[in-house]
């Protein structure tokens, strides 16, 4: 109480000429039109201005749920588009599982342990057995591929990265269907490279990587990357270095994809190829 008193009496001068300005100010404000008109003009901007970093502020507190109710949406559009695909077509009756009648689903996670500078890459994400996924399933985020679940606990998965030197996926150039085999070199986290792709196929920079569907892991036509132009030749065929379409630096919200056919596919396989 005694510093507040010292700190007025010390004050008291400019205080009381602080008040004075702002009765002046008042009484000008409310006794002439253009200064009440120009008075409230600069009110209502700087109360804008406040409102506008204040929204800014709660939008950026807000990005984690907004995300992640994207990808909630972005798994509901993939269900749908699966379940719009199960049609059956003329001459061929498509298998559909008894309850969905689609042949993949997917499962919404996040990213909680993640690494880019290593040879060999691991994330692991917040859904284990409990939720049902189990290994060899695919991942992917809305931007692309992201890799294959490799080891399960009942709340937690560990999923090998594409950045990680083992890891081989089966995708085509969606301009041409050529297919080829793309992996990771081990030298930049933003490239991998598209193997045994024939020397005669006209490739352009910018040419769309997607999955090709080969594979029971994941559906045909995802996202991989681009290609960035640089070519590397040798025997009959060429590699092209592809520009993930994955940043896994950033890389956050993830989805499991489960193929409810993938058994039979597999059983099949293992009885006919030698």
């Amino acid at each position: 109480m005694r510093s507040l008193l010292n700190f007025l009496l010390r004050f008291k001068t400019l205080i009381l000429f602080l008040i004075l300005e702002a009765v002046a100010l008042g009484m000008i404000v409310s006794s002439h039109d253009y200064h009440h008109t120009v008075f409230y003009g600069v009110a209502r901007n700087i109360s804008g201005f406040v409102a506008k970093r204040i929204e800014r502020g709660t939008n950026y507190f807000r990005l984690r749920q907004i995300n992640e109710e994207l990808v909630a949406e972005n798994i509901m559009l993939r269900n749908r588009l699966e379940a719009l695909n199960s049609v059956d077509r003329d001459g061929f009756t498509q298998a559909r599982d008894t309850l969905a009648g689609i042949n993949y689903t997917c499962l919404d996670a996040r990213v909680i342990n993640n690494s880019v500078n290593k040879q060999k890459n691991f994330i692991t994400i917040d859904k284990g057995s409990k939720q049902g996924v189990q290994r060899g399933m695919g991942v992917a985020s809305a931007s692309g591929v992201v890799g294959v679940v490799v080891g399960v606990s009942r709340n937690y998965s560990m999923v090998m990265s594409l950045l990680n030197t083992d890891f081989r996926l089966s995708a085509s150039m969606a301009r041409n269907n050529y297919f080829g085999s793309l992996a990771w070199d081990g030298i930049n986290y933003r490239h991998a490279m598209l193997s045994d792709i024939p020397h005669h196929v006209v490739v352009s920079q910018g040419d769309t990587i997607v999955t090709s569907g080969f594979s029971a892991i994941f559906p045909p036509g995802l996202m991989a990357g681009t290609l960035t132009g640089e070519q590397r030749k040798g025997g009959d065929f060429v590699s092209l270095q592809v520009l993930l379409s994955v940043d896994f630096k950033t890389l956050t919200n993830v989805y499991v994809i489960g193929n409810l056919t993938r058994s039979e596919r597999d059983n099949l396989e293992k009885e006919v190829l030698p």
